[in-house]
């Protein structure tokens, strides 16, 4: 095993995956279930192969979660490994103690853990379908944390590491590694979007001789985030015109609390009608709490605000529904209404009971503020289909389908070769993964063309040795 290969086992707590549950759960947790099948085989044994579908790291997840990835995300986006994995990976760190996170993600990533424990255990009652870990697994893996802040370096053996801040999901990170007297490698998980809200904005990428990069919109140029407020302030308006239900599926981390942020400011300045909305995402409310534990890694906006006594999750009309009952009552609730739930994807959760009720009507409107990987029922209703199944039901889509591409957690063609042509060095080799083959195909392109770096999309299995 080469040094290269060593330190990314190293951190394989943070992207060990199965095919079992990546299957299962990936369109959750934002992974496109292509990626999400050769990712288990990539990393379940350890390192495998880079190929397209490294997932590096993102500091959003600890011990036995993946590269957000949208994660992709709903973020970032959290992929899991089977229960056996999980107490291999026990083991191996209890006595060691060296799974590095920053408080965030440790706290985050027990929440993500326990959500799918939960799913999982409605799944068995419904489907028989075995669980991959128990409660007790997820107990048993915060306690072997070790908290690393940003930036700050760490040196194990004949390898340091430091985990830089993506601006992906909150928490979220880039990490560099570097072999004492050799190589340097940056792994650079899932990269945010500009301009994001609360998050602070990418940091720079110093030297580096490889560098593995996401490619999720490697072929792709988001809309101008300055339209994104604009954007939503008419869908409000169009929904209270016709009287009808916003319906927002969004992921738990991150991308539900853009929507509270901007929400926050939508009715603080009076810029929409009133309206009630409705939070029906116990994960994101749980969520949102731990982000209000870490103002530290607010970028400066939110910490002015929050320094001025603002709690900008929050404002009149709000209204949070925690337990199924609770949940039950939107139906009822008076029109027009908003209504923001998970999964991202619209494949599972809470979501699709809303979706039942309200596809079938033209006052209604579905707004899609995210990816949505293939066969997904979110891809589907993105692409235009006008019957679709829902919890067993063949549903007609007569709602209005839009989507606001500028609230997407990732970056864009643009900004990822901007990151690199950045660097404090520029790396002399770019392998292009986590993406669609015609994603990660068109940003090699680019960046070789715009760069002058030699840019490659590996194969599924392919090892690299720096």
């Amino acid at each position: 095993m080469s040094e290269v290969e060593k330190a990314v086992s190293c951190f394989q707590a943070r992207f060990c995956c199965s095919q079992a549950l990546l299957s299962t759960y990936s369109e959750r947790y934002g992974l496109p279930r292509s990626l999400a099948l050769k990712l288990g085989d990539a990393f379940g044994g350890g390192m495998g192969g880079l190929g397209k579908t490294c997932g590096a790291v993102t500091g959003a997840m600890m011990v036995i979660a993946l590269a957000h990835g949208r994660t992709a995300a709903d973020d970032t986006a959290a992929k899991l490994a089977t229960t056996r994995r999980v107490r291999q990976l026990i083991a191996r760190f209890e006595a060691q103690r060296d799974v590095r996170e920053d408080g965030a993600s440790a706290e985050i990533a027990v929440v993500v853990l326990q959500d799918a424990e939960q799913i999982m255990n409605d799944e068995f009652r419904r489907e028989y379908r075995p669980k991959l870990y128990e409660e007790e697994d997820v107990a048993a893996v915060k306690p072997l944390c070790t908290v690393t802040d940003y930036d700050r370096k760490v040196t194990i053996g004949d390898l340091t590491f430091r985990f830089r801040d993506a601006g992906h999901i909150f928490g979220s990170a880039f990490v560099e590694i570097e072999e004492k007297g050799g190589a340097r490698v940056a792994f650079s998980g899932d990269l945010g979007n500009r301009n994001v809200p609360i998050l602070r904005p990418t940091a720079q990428l110093a030297e580096a001789d490889v560098a593995i990069i996401e490619s999720t919109y490697g072929n792709r140029i988001h809309e101008d985030e300055s339209t994104r407020e604009t954007r939503l302030r008419q869908v409000i308006a169009d929904t209270v015109k016709r009287k009808g239900t916003l319906v927002i599926p969004a992921f738990a981390i991150e991308r539900t609390q853009q929507l509270l942020y901007e929400l926050h400011h939508l009715v603080d300045n009076r810029l929409i009608p009133a309206i009630d909305v409705y939070l029906d995402s116990p994960m994101a409310v749980e969520i949102t709490k731990i982000i209000k534990e870490f103002p530290k890694y607010y970028d400066a906006e939110a910490m002015r605000l929050v320094a001025s006594g603002e709690d900008f999750f929050d404002f009149p009309g709000l209204r949070i529904t925690m337990t199924r009952e609770e949940s039950k009552t939107i139906n009822a609730a008076p029109l027009p209404k908003v209504v923001i739930a998970g999964s991202g994807m619209m494949n599972g959760g809470r979501i699709q009971h809303h979706l039942v009720r309200t596809l079938g009507s033209a006052k209604n409107t579905v707004l899609i503020i995210g990816y949505q990987a293939a066969g997904t029922l979110g891809r589907r209703l993105y692409t235009g289909e006008k019957r679709v199944d829902v919890l067993g039901e063949r549903v007609e889509v007569k709602a209005d389908v839009v989507s606001i591409g500028a609230y997407s957690a990732h970056g864009d063609q643009p900004k990822l070769v901007e990151w690199l042509k950045t660097a404090a060095k520029r790396p002399m080799h770019v392998y292009c993964t986590h993406g669609e083959e015609d994603a990660a195909a068109a940003l090699a392109t680019r960046i070789t063309e715009d760069l002058g770096i030699a840019a490659d999309v590996p194969r599924f299995g392919d090892t690299i040795t720096v």
